[in-house]
């Protein structure tokens, strides 16, 4: 087995941590703050290498030599536990496997090529170690910069995942590989001075990395489809739901139309007459007979600044469920909207848990009308949903709005909302006003 000093010890869990806990985090951006999540990753590797090198059994047990790993995991843990994150436990032991394997491979790999170029000497030296060290940070970094563009069907995947059985089976997977890698791991090691194993490590982290990669591909792409084919369905559904109403309202245009000229002949046989009673009758009989209107002012069209159709579908689907129930419902989208996918999804179903339940209130004030507007910032998505209340309405603590007549309670609103969104209700005069920002991931 290949020993180094404390020097080389203490610099390669650094390094390997530091890389470890970013890859951990990497499709999970609502996990961590943005603008100091490098600096998380190097207090995780500082922390580690701090409690190997003081734990007097990490080069006598195996089983007590993994008490910085263990300290490590469970302070993670915590994390969630303490962000009420729970819901991401399963998704993070998968990706948290994946991330190990890919590390070791990579170290392994580089060492290996480091032996057979140099000597192990140089290898375990503390100038060998930095040489790959530098290599693996070199490594890690193309990775991530390559793995980019799976990052939002990932988190997507991750999303769809949650609370399924699909998710814990995943996770038994991962969870019997990265077992089965460890065990070959400890045995490799048992085989005294010999760097042979290194070889047969990276062989095996390798493989499994690639079936590991493989099957989350697949997975991925199987669940891209079946979103791609959901999607289709629901905007079918809501092009049917619009071309009824479209032409609901174009046999209105030609039955006025028809109309409109036994009207006028009506009124004008009156004029000729001067039959001016009969004429102020007919007129009268002709406004009784007048409705207003509630044909679809909003076109799926004017929608085109939100890039997420299931956020854009479902916005004009609750717009029309609004007009049926006689509320007009105002939708202001100022600029194209550039966040991800994950947080238009946030947004889609904060929105989907907030109008449905109101708008049978909001039918019975006047004026029946709610107008929302999407806008974003450079950290955050923001809803804006302002709507009519009664002239003796209170906010009930954070999430109620209460009067007489009635409430509006968006306490399931608030319960649904990822940890780190906020959320503002207020009133002012007879209106309130319901805030709610996302930030980006």
């Amino acid at each position: 087995m290949i020993t180094v000093n404390a020097v080389s010890f203490g610099l390669a869990d650094f390094s390997l941590v530091f890389w470890f806990v970013y890859f951990q985090y990497y499709w999970f951006p609502g996990l961590h703050v943005k603008n100091k999540f490098l600096l998380y990753c190097a207090l995780a590797g500082l922390g580690f290498m701090a409690l190997d090198l003081l734990n007097p059994f990490t080069a006598t047990s195996k089983l007590l030599g993994m008490l910085p790993i263990i300290v490590l995991l469970v302070l993670e843990v915590g994390l969630l536990a303490v962000q009420n994150n729970w819901q991401f436990l399963p998704a993070f032991i998968d990706v948290s496997i994946l991330a190990y394997l890919l590390t070791e491979f990579v170290d392994m790999l580089v060492i290996a090529g480091t032996i057979r170029l140099t000597s192990v000497r140089f290898a375990a030296s503390v100038w060998g170690t930095l040489t790959e060290l530098t290599i693996d940070s070199v490594i890690f970094a193309m990775i991530a910069m390559g793995i980019w563009f799976t990052r939002a069907p990932m988190e997507n995947l991750i999303q769809s995942m949650l609370g399924r059985t699909t998710e814990y089976l995943f996770l038994i997977f991962m969870a019997v590989l990265g077992l089965i890698y460890i065990l070959f791991e400890y045995s490799l090691q048992s085989l005294a001075d010999s760097d042979h194993y290194l070889i047969f490590l990276a062989g095996i982290s390798g493989t499994l990395l690639i079936g590991l990669t493989l099957s989350t591909y697949m997975l991925m792409q199987t669940h891209l489809q079946e979103e791609h084919t959901q999607l289709q369905t629901q905007q079918q559904a809501f092009r049917e739901q619009y071309t009824t109403e479209l032409n609901r309202q174009l046999a209105t245009v030609r039955k006025f139309s028809h109309d409109y000229q036994n009207m006028l002949l009506g009124l004008g046989g009156y004029l000729e007459d001067k039959d001016y009673d009969g004429f102020r009758q007919l007129y009268i009989d002709i406004r009784s007979g007048w409705e207003t209107s509630n044909a679809a002012e909003l076109t799926i069209d004017d929608l085109s600044n939100i890039p997420s159709s299931s956020l854009r579908y479902g916005l004009y689907h609750n717009y029309l469920m609004a007009r049926d129930q006689g509320v007009q419902l105002f939708v202001k989208v100022p600029e194209p909207l550039t966040a991800t996918v994950a947080t238009l999804k946030e947004m889609a179903a904060a929105i989907d848990k907030t109008l449905p339940p109101i708008i049978p209130s909001i039918s019975h004030i006047t004026p029946s009308m709610i107008t929302l507007e999407l806008a974003e910032t450079t950290q955050s998505l923001r809803l804006s949903l302002t709507f009519p209340v009664p002239l003796d309405a209170k906010v009930d603590g954070r999430n109620r709005v209460v009067a007489e007549r009635g409430m509006l309670d968006f306490s399931k609103l608030q319960r649904s909302l990822p940890q780190t969104a906020t959320s503002t209700l207020k009133i002012k005069l007879h209106w309130g006003q319901l805030i709610i920002a996302l930030p980006k991931g």
